[in-house]
């Protein structure tokens, strides 16, 4: 009979802890609410430390072409979300502006940015994560 009730409680424990886990779908919406909160910041430091008066018909400019999408690299759904350039193009200049070159100095504008919005896009899941799965 103890033996039941243990294994009725375990069974039961279980069930309440995978409750508490989102399913892919729900992951897919959290680390979305992060990857938009990221976005927007890098969209704004970007403004801040990078844009010109440089009109390019062709691309636009950096800053605008920022985005996020709720799969991985490979384009797969599967709970993770990117953020990053819209084109190679913007990709390599902020990389250069970035990391910098023989010519540039690197002002490390993205990576600090990764660094400084850590608190934003971890209270944009979180606030996710609490909207979903009221069972």
């Amino acid at each position: 009979m103890a033996k039941d009730n243990i294994v009725d409680q375990l069974e039961n424990w279980l069930k309440d802890v995978h409750k508490l886990v989102p399913d892919e779908a729900e992951q897919e919406k959290i680390t979305q609410a992060g990857a938009k909160k990221l976005a927007d910041n890098l969209t704004e430091v970007t403004r801040k430390k990078h844009y010109s008066s440089h009109k390019d018909e062709k691309y636009g400019h950096m800053a605008d072409n920022i985005s996020y999408n709720s799969t991985d690299i490979d384009g797969e759904h599967n709970g993770r979300s990117i953020v990053g350039w819209t084109n190679k193009y913007h990709d390599m200049n902020a990389r250069r502006l970035n990391d910098g070159t023989k010519h540039i100095r690197a002002d490390h504008f993205v990576d600090d940015n990764l660094t400084d919005s850590q608190d934003d896009v971890f209270n944009a899941m979180l606030d996710e994560y609490k909207k979903g799965g009221d069972d």
